[in-house]
């Protein structure tokens, strides 16, 4: 059994307890898992995913206790911005994969699909001071923290790199002045206020580097940077 959590209208919330969700009747999305189209609820890892409804008190999140094999995991940021041709939505189906071989962080916005009738018994109120706390924020961050953190495994000077790329973006547009020693690879950015940005300037060398991280990358289907 897997916990998923799914924001309901509050004044729905009686009945569903009372009487559960019937697939066929309430799903709220229909996916191609394999070669068959599938009627689901879209529930989440983690309530604070949606973090409009979270705080609304127009809805309510129920947790909901589902079999495994009944449950599927996908990236909902690519469904979001996934344009009218077909291989927009393709990246999406493709990100489809049970429960069970989901890391946590490996997508951006990772939705549960579940794809049977939701049982009375089988869904409980999220009691949002008392329920055992969730270990990550929410799924966007941890994935752009696990980004950052294979970078900085994998790449020197990552830190420097990224920030210095867009500071002199900012610089570009006349949002900071931009101070620069070629010489000693090093770069100074201030603000109109005076703040000021102490910062290394990326070796020309360390493109290289970042073409064997794509690679390595591409061969994992994690990211790919250039």
């Amino acid at each position: 059994m897997v916990e998923v959590y799914y924001y309901v209208k509050t004044e729905n919330v009686s009945n569903i307890l009372e009487c559960g969700l019937k697939l066929s009747a309430c799903h709220n999305r229909e996916v191609l898992i394999g070669p068959e189209k599938v009627m689901c609820f879209s529930g989440l890892l983690n309530p604070k995913d949606n973090l409009e409804l979270y705080r609304s008190s127009d809805f309510t999140c129920l947790k909901i206790q589902v079999k495994s094999e009944k449950c599927f995991v996908a990236d909902r940021f690519l469904f979001e911005n996934a344009s009218d041709t077909d291989y927009s939505m393709d990246l999406y189906y493709k990100s489809i994969i049970p429960v069970k071989k989901y890391i946590f962080g490996t997508y951006r916005l990772p939705e549960c699909l579940i794809t049977t009738t939701i049982l009375p018994g089988e869904a409980a109120v999220l009691d949002k001071r008392m329920d055992s706390p969730v270990i990550y924020t929410n799924s966007e961050e941890l994935y752009i923290n696990n980004i950052l953190q294979e970078l900085r495994e994998q790449l020197a000077e990552s830190d420097d790199f990224l920030l210095y790329y867009f500071f002199d973006k900012l610089a570009e547009g006349n949002y900071l002045e931009k101070l620069e020693n070629p010489q000693n690879r090093t770069a100074v950015f201030r603000t109109p206020a005076g703040k000021t940005y102490c910062l290394k300037r990326p070796r020309q060398d360390q493109f290289p580097e970042l073409d064997r991280l794509n690679e390595r990358c591409e061969a994992d289907q994690i990211i790919n940077i250039t």
